[in-house]
């Protein structure tokens, strides 16, 4: 008889490339039944993350065959994440966690924080984006906006950028960041870290120079300091105060409800001398049955306008 978890069995195999940390994106909605379940794989830690509640023994049976996989998958430990009504529960359920767990990407390491919440400091499906930043960042200035916990950083650094810029609200998320830029070695004083309301801090962004190199990755709702809807086209009108005449940006988003359109007018009314190059293509293992609702990330180039 089949059950409901069975059709997430055949994902719980290590992937053919070792920086795909998602096995399975249930949010996609491509598996019928299991939209409300990710799972994740940072050696030696499995991560099961679900978003909706479900009965006793559908979780019981989730649990025993992540448990199964574990050996298979080179793990020994298992986390078990709740992320629904508004709360954020984690359980060790199978091992103990390393005393620095990181998330090991081309080469680099990202520590990971299963005390946060409901956010453990790295989003695996930027994939992408960090490998097209580590292309382009050698001798460049780098602004990471709503830095988080520096992951742009770390490898914008470790590609030879001549100075990162990190901003964001949160001292504990910055502070992660720059303990992950110590792990890998990396030259601090190319480095910023900046604890700031980013609409307060024009001037000092702008008083460490014009930027190369921009990147845009806010929250989406996050009451209190940025709403996607009315924030960021109120943040793309202050871009050219800090751009050079001549650079590059990447412009994000992960709303569902907000499609690349959306983007694409924002910056057309707000960001003159803005010209789109590509969208970045879902990092391996976050394939999506409705491209639109998944993560944006959109690459654009940028020309001073002659009357700026």
């Amino acid at each position: 008889m089949t059950s409901q978890i069975d059709p997430l069995k055949p994902f719980l195999v290590p992937p053919s490339d070792p920086s795909q940390h998602r096995l399975f994106h249930g949010r996609g909605r491509t598996v019928p039944g299991l939209d409300w379940l990710t799972v994740d794989r940072y050696c030696p830690i499995v991560v099961a993350t679900t978003f909706a509640p479900q009965d006793a023994d559908v979780m019981a049976e989730l649990e025993s065959v992540l448990r199964d996989s574990l050996q298979a998958l080179s793990c020994s430990v298992l986390v078990m994440q709740q992320r629904y009504s508004g709360e954020a529960k984690t359980d060790i359920v199978v091992g103990e966690l390393p005393d620095l767990p990181t998330a090991t990407e081309d080469g680099l390491q990202f520590i990971l924080d299963f005390q946060r919440g409901q956010n453990i400091g790295f989003f695996a499906d930027m994939v992408p984006a960090r490998r097209w930043l580590s292309e382009r960042a050698a001798g460049k200035n780098v602004l990471n906006l709503f830095s988080f916990t520096c992951a742009f950083s770390v490898v914008a650094a470790a590609a030879g950028a001549a100075q990162v810029v990190n901003i964001d609200l949160s001292k504990p998320a910055l502070a992660l960041g720059q303990r992950s830029h110590r792990l890998n070695n990396l030259d601090k004083s190319r480095l910023h870290f900046l604890p700031h309301d980013i609409f307060r801090s024009w001037k000092k962004l702008h008083s460490l120079g014009r930027y190369d190199l921009i990147i845009v990755d806010p929250p989406t709702e996050q009451k209190g300091s940025f709403v996607a809807r009315k924030d960021y086209e109120k943040l793309l009108r202050h871009l050219h105060r800090l751009l050079k005449p001549e650079a590059e940006l990447l412009i994000c988003l992960n709303a569902p409800w907000l499609g690349e359109d959306f983007l694409e007018e924002i910056v057309a009314q707000n960001l003159a001398g803005a010209e789109k190059v590509q969208r970045l293509p879902f990092a391996p293992g976050f394939v999506d049955e409705n491209p639109q609702a998944g993560l944006k990330v959109l690459h654009y180039k940028y020309q001073r306008p002659d009357d700026l």
